[in-house]
């Protein structure tokens, strides 16, 4: 590891830990941490893809029980230039499919010491139960319908490069909120700092829960996105059965999609984002993905930074002290 990139990690560090031990939920981070968190990243965002050695003797373990691209290969390839062993695992051919329950598994993954169990599942909730029976951290890479923690750190980080401050900014969050984990970490940071939050759907895509949440809610677009600062889209679940609350893909592409027409709508200096996939054409339309307003590859290249970031934090950690966690 190159000693300024240390020097520069150290400083940012500030002989700090995360108050945490498993990162399965937004409302787990203290802003402390969070900014944490975001000045590291930037360090590691300013290195690009510098290999290091500073987590060399830790083993980190990607179960990936549902499918990605991003969110495993950013992570992969965090804990590899990080210097640590990257396993991977994948739904199919795990041991749940043979009809092991998830705790035998985890327990068996947890038996071969890794420092870090990075988890993506169809089930909500399920890392936080996990996370209190094995002793490696568990980081929470999206559970069902529940929550995508990570991508919100990222999300914020690209907004604040971009904005520096969310308070007074109107975020506008357009799409599938009801199936979507990334809403349920988004929201949440949100409104830790501040900003006022609109949200844009068809009215089968907003779940009761909503009202938990600081947001306005809106039916028809075009009446939400001026005066955004940010708009954020996202896709159909259609993966979690949410095709069958609109009639179609294509009507909904016509009443919430993202055209060129309705972005020239927001103010000259909005941002769009989208976590991803996106569907072109549904979500956003195409013109839009490479608009130079588009802030969609920085998500990409700011969770790579992110994700570096906590692997480190997590594995690595100044105090020395063990998780506290339930032998069953």
């Amino acid at each position: 590891m190159s000693s300024l990139l240390k020097d520069k990690l150290e400083s940012a560090r500030k002989n700090q830990d995360l108050s945490i031990f498993d990162l399965l939920s937004i409302d787990d981070l203290s802003q402390k941490d969070i900014s944490l968190v975001l000045d590291l990243a930037e360090v590691f965002k300013q290195s690009k893809t510098e290999k290091t050695d500073i987590l060399k003797s830790v083993t980190m373990i990607n179960a990936f029980y549902e499918g990605s691209t991003r969110t495993r290969t950013s992570f992969e390839i965090a804990g590899k230039n990080l210097g640590s062993d990257v396993i991977n695992i994948s739904g199919s051919g795990s041991a749940v499919k043979k009809g092991e329950s998830w705790l035998d598994t985890t327990e068996t993954l947890a038996a071969y010491h890794p420092k870090i169990i990075v988890m993506r599942t169809a089930e909500s909730g399920l890392p936080n139960f996990l996370a209190k029976h094995v002793a490696p951290s568990i980081i929470n890479a999206g559970d069902g319908l529940h929550e995508h923690p990570t991508q919100a750190l990222l999300d914020l980080k690209t907004m604040l490069d971009y904005h520096k401050t969310l308070k007074g900014k109107v975020v506008t969050i357009v799409g599938d909120i009801s199936h979507s984990r990334v809403f349920g970490s988004l929201v949440r940071i949100l409104e830790k700092y501040d900003a006022t939050i609109r949200v844009v759907s068809p009215q089968t895509f907003i779940p009761h829960e909503i009202q938990q949440f600081k947001v306005t809610l809106f039916t028809e677009i075009e009446k939400a996105l001026p005066e955004s600062d940010v708009v954020y889209a996202l896709r159909v679940q259609e993966e979690r059965g949410a095709k069958g609350y609109v009639p179609s893909l294509r009507e909904y592409s016509k009443t919430f999609g993202i055209s060129v027409k309705r972005f020239a709508l927001t103010k000259p200096d909005t941002i769009l984002m989208h976590p991803g996939p996106v569907i072109r054409d549904i979500d956003v339309h195409s013109p839009l993905v490479t608009h130079k307003q588009s802030k969609i590859l920085e998500q990409v290249e700011n969770g790579l930074a992110v994700r570096k970031a906590i692997i480190w934090l997590f594995g690595d950690r100044l105090d020395k002290k063990e998780k506290p966690y339930q032998l069953i």
